[in-house]
């Protein structure tokens, strides 16, 4: 069942976060509750048994309680199933039991003991003190579900500081912020129940895009190339995480390789022309683009434009947008002929700042200073106003690009002057020309 934390937003839609808006609502209908189970922890839980009392019906508390897990099997478990990198390890398992089974269902336990068991098989920590782990564990568990057990109860309770658990806590967010909860037990349980090692390789590409920490992307990656090698997508995801761009270009150039020995060249020859309407086809695609943006950012404009071309052989309808970047290729390398083509070929009814702008570059490269020029400029002007001020350093460039884009708006133009700036940076005199306008 799908968990959501006290930060989460709220699953109802309201936007708010979880903690502020149906978390007490909800709180009744946990199915991990603290509850009572001798008569001497009903003297010294008082006030918790009271909440639980008054939040579960009785019906549910006594289903809880018969529930299949049982202290037996949770302890066989830890000894006999489990998997632990240190005896101490497999001992504070066996503590965690004892410290918990007074107050938490036998399920929640269990959810426990998973988090400590791959928790210290990934980080292999040093056991010295064995309450500062499992209060640790109990209190993240406690935020999980809204206990709201504080780290002073919970360090009364240990005989550790509350610095010492806060240090832990943050420890296991960490942990839990790549792995997840059931860390890589979810993983391997996943992984089993599927057939093929493309459909394994393509499970762990899905997580690996949706985990927010780049170090587990990377680790998702690498384990979905061992299981699967042709899957282009990995190897653009391993090009995005690097921070060396020569290393970048050669995961790029391996994942279209890769992607070339997925398809089969008989595929190629097959379906040349109709690429990206067939979704196998846009991993391919979609690395060969990020190869050709790499090659122009990383100044090879001759190697960018072949690989452009490629993909308008594959793609004639080009749903990637490889033309405008094919253009400022060719108009850079004064292959003007070319650029007139792919311009005259796509722009009839394209309404993109990018070929308004390119043809302004196209006719100072052909004719110089004009009056052709001067209308051109005014056209791309009403097209996208946005564009002169970015190409001039009126306004500032963002680090990235746009996530959205829309015609005639400051992103279309953010998008065009980032894609386009080493063409520009080439073209001072037209520049100068432009800030007299």
């Amino acid at each position: 069942m799908s968990k959501v934390g006290r930060n989460d937003l709220c699953p109802c839609g309201s936007g708010n976060k979880y903690k502020r808006c149906c978390l007490e609502k909800d709180r009744s209908a946990a199915q991990s509750i603290l509850r009572l189970v001798t008569a001497e922890d009903a003297a010294s839980q008082e006030v918790i048994i009271g909440e639980v009392q008054q939040e579960q019906p009785a019906p549910q508390a006594a289903a809880t309680a018969g529930g299949k897990l049982t202290l037996p099997k949770l302890k066989k478990m830890v000894t006999r199933e489990l998997k632990w990198e240190h005896p101490a390890h497999e001992q504070l398992a066996l503590e965690l039991i004892e410290s918990m089974k007074p107050l938490y269902d036998r399920e929640l336990i269990l959810e426990a003991l998973m988090l400590w068991n791959g928790f210290s098989r990934t980080t292999k920590p040093a056991v010295k003190k064995t309450g500062s782990f499992c209060a640790a564990i109990e209190y993240l568990l406690s935020e999980e579900y809204g206990f709201m057990q504080s780290q002073a109860e919970l360090s009364e309770r240990y005989g550790v500081t509350t610095a010492t658990i806060s240090r832990k806590v943050k420890e296991f967010y960490n942990y839990v912020e790549e792995y997840g909860m059931g860390g890589e037990a979810d993983e391997l349980d996943e992984l089993n129940s599927l057939g093929t090692p493309q459909e394994k390789a393509e499970a762990l590409l899905h997580k690996a895009m949706a985990t927010s920490s780049s170090k587990r992307r990377v680790q998702l990656a690498e384990a979905a190339l061992e299981i699967y090698p042709d899957n282009p997508e990995v190897y653009l995801l391993l090009a995005e995480e690097s921070e060396n761009e020569q290393e970048a270009r050669e995961l790029l150039k391996a994942g279209i390789a890769a992607g070339r020995r997925e398809l089969g060249e008989l595929y190629f020859s097959k379906h040349k022309g109709y690429f990206w309407g067939l979704s196998e086809t846009r991993p391919y695609i979609r690395v060969c683009q990020s190869y050709a943006e790499s090659c122009w950012f990383g100044g090879n404009a001759e190697e960018a434009a072949e690989m452009l071309e490629h993909i308008l052989e594959l793609n004639p309808d080009d749903a990637t947008g490889a033309r405008y970047l094919l253009t400022a290729a060719y108009l850079y390398s004064d292959k003007l002929e070319e650029a007139q083509r792919i311009i005259k070929e796509y722009g009839k009814d394209d309404a993109a700042a990018a070929f308004a702008y390119d043809r302004i570059v196209l006719e100072f490269k052909q004719n110089g200073i004009t009056s052709q020029l001067k209308m051109l400029y005014r056209v791309a002007r009403g097209v996208n106003k946005h564009v002169p001020d970015y190409l001039l350093g009126v306004k500032r460039l963002p680090n990235n690009l746009p996530d959205f884009v829309g015609m005639g708006d400051a992103n279309e133009a953010i998008e065009y002057v980032i894609m386009h700036s080493r063409l520009w940076a080439s073209l001072p005199e037209l520049l100068k020309w432009m800030l007299k306008q």
